[in-house]
């Protein structure tokens, strides 16, 4: 996370102010009137030592040993999803993961109450009053948001903030209003560095989205970006639904690099997963494309029920279990450990 210092000159002191600048309803704060204003990254810590790569998995840290022992390599990161609604603490979980040695998690921060899936994707996608971007860039949820920053300040080691993911996307309510996006996003980086949480790095999660051309795909994209100095890192979803959604690697890779070099950040694949067919040769491909792209920092593997495999006919399974697959174990394993040397 990079946190930002307002420096107001003031008859030779210094005002310190922060999560004031372009959000409704507040003002920018000046001294006898004529002060010229700047926003300045105030200096970060030192994330926990990282390796090449990062490998992480969306799993209970109670269960991440049997994980990594069935694998044959051990994670670094562990994952997981959590909705602004749900109020579950996020202490046990983070206190469970630095108990087996982790210093880095991912959280996938969703500001809604989840619908079933079942209930289709115009339901998905309807607007909630109260987790609106909108309502967010007004301080609807400071309190909360607040009290997240504190909890993930007390953690011992690297957070990967995935708030509000695959925004470019129709089937997430935080896909409307791209402006009001970009309020919310930086509203959200400015109370993070009130509350004085510096171990939390930002990720700015967007969706292939495949279906559509790619430079109408960059435009729509370019539209929820908050600016260089709100984001540590870009990344993107990578998952083969398989069936009428057959995505190959070879299909991810140009918009990889349109994310690395439209935006000049290290990308994180954030959501990694292929349908049960062809798992192997598949991740065979993904490991030859970390390979050329040193770039890429961090893979964060997820076999959590989908979404979009619920709300789609004629995909493959996905909702399969790797540990469970020889040989596609021993490729992702081969992931992890390239990352690692």
């Amino acid at each position: 996370m990079r946190q930002f210092c307002l420096h107001v000159p003031s008859g030779g002191a210094t005002l310190l102010i922060l999560g004031v600048l372009a959000l409704p309803g507040l003002r920018v704060l000046e001294a006898d009137g004529d002060a010229a204003a700047r926003l300045e990254p105030a200096a970060a810590p030192a994330p926990a030592s990282d390796p090449r790569r990062v490998f992480g998995v969306y799993v209970d840290p109670w269960h991440l040993d049997e994980w990594g022992a069935a694998i044959g390599a051990a994670p670094q990161a562990v994952a997981k999803f959590q909705a602004f609604s749900s109020e579950r603490a996020l202490d046990g979980f983070a206190r469970e993961s630095r108990r087996r040695g982790i210093r880095r998690l991912m959280l996938s921060w969703e500001p809604w109450t989840p619908v079933p899936s079942a209930l289709g994707v115009r339901a998905q996608a309807r607007p909630q009053p109260g987790y609106r971007n909108v309502d967010i860039a007004r301080g609807m949820q400071d309190r909360y948001v607040l009290g997240v920053a504190r909890e993930l300040a007390r953690f011992d080691g690297t957070v990967y903030l995935r708030y509000a993911h695959e925004m470019n996307g129709y089937w997430y309510p935080w896909s409307r209003d791209a402006r009001a996006y970009v309020w919310a996003w930086r509203r959200v980086v400015r109370l993070f560095a009130t509350a004085g949480t510096r171990n939390v790095r930002f990720v700015w999660s967007a969706n292939p989205n495949l279906y559509e051309p790619e430079r109408r795909w960059r435009a729509e994209l370019r539209r929820y970006w908050p600016g260089r100095r709100y984001v540590d890192f870009v990344a993107g979803t990578m998952i083969d639904f398989g069936g009428a959604k057959d995505y190959p690697v070879r299909r991810f890779a140009p918009r990889l690099r349109a994310l690395r070099r439209d935006y000049r950040k290290p990308v994180l694949l954030a959501e990694t997963n292929t349908e049960r067919r062809g798992a192997a040769a598949w991740l065979g491909e993904l490991r030859a494309l970390l390979a050329r792209s040193p770039w890429i920092r961090g893979v964060f593997w997820s076999q959590l029920p989908s979404r979009g495999q619920a709300q789609q006919a004629g995909t493959g399974v996905v909702d399969w279990d790797v540990r469970r697959e020889p040989a596609a174990a021993a490729q992702l394993r081969e992931i992890v450990r390239d990352g690692a040397r």
